[in-house]
């Protein structure tokens, strides 16, 4: 026992030194970043829950405001509920802002008059009083005004007794529809009258058929202006009657008749877009070219010519590659023009074509490419157009063969729908020179000519076909 070696002992239990180093700065930053993780999930979580908190404290508020707003319209007398802006009018505001316990809220209420089908109805011209009941809408809404940010209560009150109509009072019924004739739901209807005491401004939304109707709207000549809106649709309106506006308009400010039923159509359709293309003959983009387009939506007929109006006229031009998109179109016909100041282009046609030069029909709910087509004025080329002797109408699809001996150039278009047939074909300009011509179409005898060619220019003849 005595022979023990202590220093191997010793060398045996030695700490080693890199046990005794301390955190790398690497460690540290790992230590750092995971603690962060945990701290900003901590605070997320309990931002979370204290949001949750505040949002359902507010609901239990705005409910709370909301059945107490309720109860308030209810103990009023029946003719007086209504709103001070709305149909039928009434002492109510339709908006106010009230704060309780430091949340802020507001309150929208919404009064209206219900036809119920069950005696018929005004619409339908089977029901005479078709104020049955009047339905009451209050919503309260906080913070952002979002659906999980609102509540809302609905009660109806009746007239004890029978009903009847209110003196100096008739029914405005309105349709919105689309193209197709249509209803369209859930569109937003905005109704404006400064010609009756109190005034009137509410907007309502159309049920599944398109129709919001308003019975107990007080008596006026051509003072109601009604609107609509909805998202993903071009908005129509009614106009006041010519002179004070400058055109005959299609939809007048409607009138209401004590006893009667007004009924008013809008029409709204979804909203298009015309994809604009400025291009030479063989679909080179041309660039920055100036145009003019209206049409669109129909408002009415100038007083003058009875030529239609529309509410839509721009001047523009294409972007640097030949390119412009018109968003947020109506439906309808366009007309589509170059401008007077681009004078080194000859305007051959636009694509799609129509039966009318330089229109466009644009459908509802489209993206329509449109490319007006143009040929350089000094470029050496032939636009040849084929006509009806007898009448002179264009000729659609007649044959155009042009040969030259001397070029060795033969090539045959076929005339567009007016009439129209440009040479050349490809981006080769045609050599100065005489050029034959010959064209034949369905139900006409063949006619032949020259045309010449001088210069770098477009060069235009029309030729005039015999009935066979």
């Amino acid at each position: 026992m005595s022979n023990i070696n202590t220093g191997m002992l010793n060398t045996k239990y030695q700490i080693p030194n890199t046990v005794l180093k301390g955190f790398t700065l690497i460690e540290a930053m790992v230590s750092l970043f995971i603690f962060s993780i945990i701290t900003m999930a901590f605070y997320q979580a309990w931002f979370l829950a204290t949001d949750h908190i505040v949002n359902v404290k507010n609901r239990l508020g705005a409910t709370a405001l909301a059945n107490e707003q309720m109860e308030i319209v209810r103990s009023l007398v029946f003719d007086d509920i209504g709103t001070t802006t709305g149909v039928p009018v009434g002492i109510i505001a339709e908006y106010q802002t009230i704060t309780k316990n430091t949340a802020v809220y507001t309150v929208h209420t919404v009064v209206r008059f219900v036809d119920d089908p069950q005696d018929g109805t005004a619409a339908l011209a089977t029901d005479i009083a078709p104020n049955d009941y009047k339905k009451i809408t209050i919503e309260v809404s906080w913070g952002s005004s979002s659906p999980s940010e609102a509540v809302e209560v609905i009660s109806n009150v009746s007239l004890d007794g029978v009903e009847s109509v209110a003196a100096g009072t008739g029914v405005l019924s309105i349709n919105i529809l689309n193209n197709a004739g249509d209803g369209i739901s859930g569109a937003d209807v905005h109704i404006v009258n400064n010609d009756v005491s109190p005034n009137i401004d509410m907007t309502d939304d159309t049920d599944v058929l398109g129709n919001t109707t308003f019975p107990g709207a007080p008596e006026s000549a051509q003072s109601y202006q009604i609107s609509v809106s909805k998202t993903g649709y071009y908005g129509n309106t009614t106009y006041p009657p010519n002179p004070i506006s400058s055109f005959n308009p299609l939809n007048v400010h409607s009138s209401v008749v004590a006893g009667s039923l007004t009924p008013v159509t809008l029409i709204t359709d979804q909203i298009s877009t015309i994809d604009f293309y400025t291009k030479d003959p063989f679909d080179v983009a041309i660039p920055n070219i100036n145009f003019s387009i209206s049409g669109g939506l129909m408002i009415g007929n100038d007083t003058e010519s009875g030529d239609p109006v529309y509410d839509y006229s721009e001047n523009t031009s294409t972007n640097g590659s030949g390119n412009k998109s018109l968003n947020n179109r109506s439906s309808g016909i366009y007309t589509i023009d170059l401008d007077a100041g681009e004078t080194g282009y000859e305007y051959v046609r636009l694509l799609p074509l129509e039966t009318t030069f330089s229109t466009l029909n644009l459908v509802a709910g489209t993206t329509t490419m449109v490319t007006m087509v143009l040929a350089d004025k000094v470029f050496s080329s032939v636009l040849i157009t084929a006509k009806n002797g007898a009448d002179d109408m264009l000729i659609a699809g007649a044959s155009v063969h042009l040969t030259d001996t001397v070029s060795g150039y033969d090539a045959t278009v076929v005339a567009d729908i007016y009439g129209q047939a440009y040479f050349p074909t490809t981006a080769v300009p045609l050599a100065t020179g005489t050029y034959d011509v010959e064209i034949t179409a369905t139900g006409f005898t063949t006619e032949t000519g020259t045309i010449t060619i001088t210069g770098s220019q477009i060069n235009k003849k029309t030729f005039l076909l015999s009935d066979s």
